[in-house]
């Protein structure tokens, strides 16, 4: 049944549903008059006033809770936190600025060190001291291990009624077709029911039956402003952080962490955590007793584009590991943990049991990509306390690519639990699942009912093999860094296509110029692609028509014969059904790879032009000087023999003057000597300028062309080899 609660949109509906009653209603009573039978449905007229009162109502009820709005004190309340030391201005601000100290003090400490100095700080205020600091820093508060979960829960709650608040006016301002208006109005209706109360379905122990209660939800974690933003242009809002726990977490025997993959924000967690509420209860929808569930949506997620991508698993792996490790702290003594990791989930939480996280009783992972590298099996974790399980389903797409590692469902050692009744990526969690019970007898300690299955690729889905081989021929030719960066590349791409801003038709060129951009026709040949498609497709052809002869009866001899029969019929049909797709590959390849030697030409031969150009510039530059120079020595030298061919004059003339005159002489001598040292030096510092000039830019003029002739060498291959297969 999941998380229960009023829905303001079916509040509507029901209302205009009414409305539509009571309008029929005058109708029905004029044919009631003309039949002469008025007086059979007088009643109809309380009828319709009734049907119109009570749509009214839901309407009000509808606005009301589209506009949550309660009090700090209504939050802290919520929580049966006490109110009347928040009341009082800057109650919490002492408080506040010593657990910013603590805070300070252990910064460099252990998760589970710093968790235990917050908890130990928090024993030593009151429920009211609590409650204040709360109010006083919700941010902080709230996402803190070692805080007691009701005040963490009391904090959030402010902090979601403030991003509510902010957001909601955000959205005013956005017309119905702007680009950010449906995520903006996705955020803010998650928004508006995490403040909307849920409601809990469990055993009164003391009458022993089954209870509905409301109760507020409960969020350990809240951050609408944290990670990245998905898709600029459809909000501008990040991802956010949330995680929200079902049950008593600090008194709980039984707690599970659920870890998501991918596209998973706060705007559509009510979705993520639904499974969560699936998990924590039983077959009936009784919500267990010492049983608590945390859906962790602590790390950046990453999109359709960066799931290829494990940097995002390292951080998150991080953020997990840190987060088990902090929240230890406020667990039950002994209590059981359970891990359940789903789709690029399993990479997050592989990096976690690799970095700190050894505490796990079970762990089990769902639609894995894969764990990594260096995760070949259960024995690569080193942690024989820990038992690891493992769910396939049938048509999961996601377990067949191995694209982030090797599919855990297919280790020696571990434990592989059955899946009946759920198909593809994401019905793990649906309730009358095979897969939603072992988590449940998982998680309840049961163990004995756990179902387990062996089935193979081909057995789950014809092709499934086929799959995983086509994504081990394409990985062993195209780089993982090369994947990465490509898959950034599409990111845009397809959340254009996504978020409905373009068609199918319309994303088709732009991924060709990103699979150019990468020369993935060059890496991934099309002769050998379409070769591997054609094999890889003929395997297939051999194992439907085994497995149809099987079906009618036919022997295996029979049945191997009908394969090999169908693997050899199929490679003439194959041939020519693939040379036009061939040849169109091959074409799109030898334009790019035209493209791309021009454009090495072209972009070569202007940086070698600008280097000589600017070689050129700097003789000229140097030349310049060193000829100024030259005429300052000689201007200088004319100069200074002018002034002693004059003085020399004048001695003649006038032998008295010999001393004056032999004194100016020596003046005017030193001064062009001094003047031509200077202009010397100078002329020497252009000429080793010069130098300079010549050898760098001779250099980068050298270097680029031998830049260029090796990117022109490589494409100008690249080309002919496109061409000869284009043509032959």
């Amino acid at each position: 049944m999941g998380m229960v609660f009023a829905d303001p949109d079916m509040l509507d509906r029901l209302a205009k549903s009414l409305d539509s009653k009571a309008g029929a209603i005058p109708q029905l009573m004029s044919r009631a008059t003309a039949l002469g039978v008025s007086g059979e449905v007088s009643g109809l007229t309380a009828i319709g006033s009734w049907l119109r009162d009570t749509a009214r109502d839901l309407r009000r009820r509808a606005t009301i809770l589209r506009t949550p709005s309660e009090s700090p004190f209504d939050s802290l309340s919520a929580f049966g936190l006490p109110t009347a030391l928040a009341k009082s201005p800057g109650a919490g601000k002492n408080l506040d600025a010593a657990l910013q100290k603590i805070l300070d003090e252990h910064a460099r400490d252990a998760p589970t060190q710093r968790a235990q100095a917050i908890k130990d700080y928090f024993v030593t205020l009151s429920p009211e001291q609590q409650a204040a600091l709360a109010a006083a820093d919700p941010k902080a508060v709230g996402n803190l291990d070692g805080v007691p979960v009701d005040v963490r829960f009391a904090a959030n709650r402010l902090s979601i009624q403030k991003e509510f608040n902010e957001e909601s006016k955000f959205l005013k301002g956005l017309a119905p077709n702007d680009a950010a208006y449906k995520r903006t109005k996705d955020r803010v209706d998650a928004l508006r029911t995490f403040l909307d109360p849920r409601i809990k379905s469990f055993v009164d122990p003391k009458t022993n039956k089954v209870t509905q209660v409301e109760v507020p939800r409960q969020f350990l974690v809240f951050d609408a402003h944290f990670g990245s933003t998905a898709d600029p242009k459809s909000s501008p809002f990040p991802d956010g952080r949330v995680a929200e726990v079902v049950g008593d977490l600090e008194h709980s025997k039984n707690v599970a962490f659920r870890v998501p993959g991918i596209t998973n924000r706060l705007d559509n967690f009510n979705g993520f955590s639904n499974g969560g509420y699936e998990l924590a209860q039983n077959s009936q929808g009784i919500e267990q007793p010492d049983t608590a569930v945390v859906s962790w949506l602590g790390y950046d997620t990453p999109e359709i584009g960066d799931s290829v991508d494990p940097a995002k698993a390292v951080v998150g792996g991080n953020a997990l590991s840190a987060f088990d490790q902090g929240i230890s702290v406020n667990l039950e003594p002994g209590a059981t943990k359970n891990i359940f990791a789903h789709s690029y989930g399993t990479l997050v939480t592989s990096k976690a049991l690799q970095n700190g996280l050894t505490d796990a009783a079970n762990v089990t992972f769902m639609g894995s990509p894969g764990l990594g590298p260096n995760i070949h099996s259960v024995a690569d974790f080193h942690l024989p306390d820990t038992k690891f399980y493992a769910m396939r389903a049938p048509k999961d797409p996601v377990s067949y690519t191995q694209g982030l590692g090797d599919d855990p469902a297919d280790f020696k050692d571990i434990t592989r639990l059955g899946t009946t009744g759920s198909t593809g990526h994401s019905q793990y969690y649906n309730r009358g699942t095979a897969s939603l019970s072992n988590m449940q007898s998982l998680l309840f300690g049961d163990t004995k009912q756990l179902t387990f299955t062996h089935t193979t690729l081909d057995e789950e889905m014809t092709g499934a093999a086929e799959i995983r081989e086509l994504v081990a021929f394409l990985h062993e030719r195209v780089p993982a860094d090369v994947v990465s960066r490509m898959g950034g590349d599409l990111d845009p791409i397809v959340q254009n296509y996504l978020n409905g801003r373009c068609g199918l038709t319309d994303i088709i060129r732009p991924l060709n110029s990103v699979l150019n951009k990468h020369n993935m026709l060059d890496k991934v040949k099309p002769e050998a692609l379409v070769g591997e498609i054609k094999n890889l497709a003929g395997d297939l052809a051999y194992k439907q028509a085994f497995k149809e002869a099987k079906a009618h009866g036919a022997p295996d001899a029979v049945a191997e014969a009908a394969g090999v029969t169908a693997k050899l019929a199929s490679k003439p049909l194959l041939d020519l059904t693939t040379f036009p797709v061939l040849k169109v590959l091959e074409f799109d390849r030898l334009q790019n790879n035209a493209r791309q030697l021009y454009g090495n030409l072209a972009t070569g031969g202007k940086e070698m032009f600008r280097s000589g150009s600017e070689m050129a510039t700097g003789l000229k530059k140097d030349g310049g000087r060193i000829l100024g120079d030259g005429l300052d020595i000689g201007g200088d030298l004319l100069h200074g023999g002018g002034n002693a061919f004059s003085e020399l004059g004048d001695t003649l003339v006038h032998p008295s003057h010999t001393l004056g005159n032999v004194t100016d002489t020596i003046k005017s001598l030193d001064d062009s000597r001094v003047g031509t040292v200077e202009k010397g030096e100078s002329i020497l510092g252009s000429l080793n300028n010069a130098k300079s000039t010549v050898l760098d830019k001779g250099g980068d003029v050298i270097s680029s062309g031998l830049d260029t002739g090796k990117k022109t060498l490589s494409k100008g291959k690249d080309v002919l080899d496109s061409a000869a297969n284009f043509v032959f």
